[in-house]
């Protein structure tokens, strides 16, 4: 945070809407930050609650899909698509959708300040399910 802070990273702030009806909360990191980095090492309530509601059980290495989001379709222009890698995961994510992105590979940028995210129903931790027949 304080090396982000003094390299003049600006702040991102951002809202988060649990899953069932939960209130929003504010959450923020710094430019260059996932949303997996917010909720492991971020600072604040907004953080803390962000890691109740992301797993990120696989360390951001794209094989789990629990810090999957949804980010608000007004945003997501500027939010942009996954890769292809990260489509795959998403396929096997809960309840995927348009808008569906990863929390370990969104990555904060000035123009997402403002960005609304929505947390899925559940989580399919794919990081513990290895098919062998």
């Amino acid at each position: 945070q304080e090396l982000a802070r003094t390299a003049g990273r600006a702040v991102v702030r951002f809202t988060v809407r649990p899953s069932g009806g939960g209130s929003p909360f504010a959450c923020e990191g710094f430019e260059g930050m996932s949303l997996k980095d917010v909720a492991e090492h971020g600072t604040g309530l907004g953080a803390k609650l962000l890691g109740e509601y992301i797993e990120c059980a696989c360390s951001g290495v794209m094989a789990c899909s629990t810090c999957h989001v949804y980010v608000d379709p007004d945003w997501y222009p500027r939010v942009g698509d996954p890769s292809d890698a990260e489509m795959d995961m998403l396929e096997l994510a809960y309840d995927p959708g348009e808008t569906s992105r990863l929390g370990c590979q969104l990555k904060l940028s000035a123009d997402m300040d403002g960005m609304t995210v929505s947390i899925p129903a559940g989580a399919n931790n794919m990081f513990d399910f290895i098919p062998f027949e």
